[in-house]
């Protein structure tokens, strides 16, 4: 039987994201790894990440350096569901307001769904 997953959330340290805010303060050069975990869907739904800068990174810094957009992705293994690890090795002042996107595609969804946070990178 094939049932879609009804919604995807975040975490971090373990710690559930509230949807309703969705800005991560984070400090830079900090490590930061987000998951993104979906408990139901069968088969098991495919995440994905996508990082995308603020216009105003782009703005200060036109040659941004290739490190910015060094998204490490991990599958975890689940028995029911999906999860996958974002890791930024290094924040950096570029992230600020930068859009982090965790995208669930399944054979039953008809466009994937998605879940996102926004980086505020406060200055050491």
């Amino acid at each position: 039987m094939c049932n879609s997953p009804k919604k995807a959330y975040l975490m971090i340290d373990n710690r559930i994201l509230d949807p309703g805010n969705p800005f991560i303060p984070v400090k830079e050069n900090a490590d930061l790894t987000v998951s993104c975990v979906v408990d139901e869907g069968n088969p098991k739904p495919s995440l994905s990440w996508e990082l995308t800068l603020g216009s105003l990174a782009l703005l200060d810094a036109p040659e941004v350096p290739l490190e910015v957009l060094n998204l490490t992705e991990t599958v975890r293994d689940q028995k029911v569901g999906a999860r996958n690890d974002a890791r930024l090795g290094r924040v950096l002042r570029a992230h600020h307001n930068a859009t982090l996107t965790c995208f669930v595609r399944h054979i039953a969804l008809d466009q994937p769904l998605n879940v996102s946070l926004l980086l505020n990178v406060q200055c050491e």
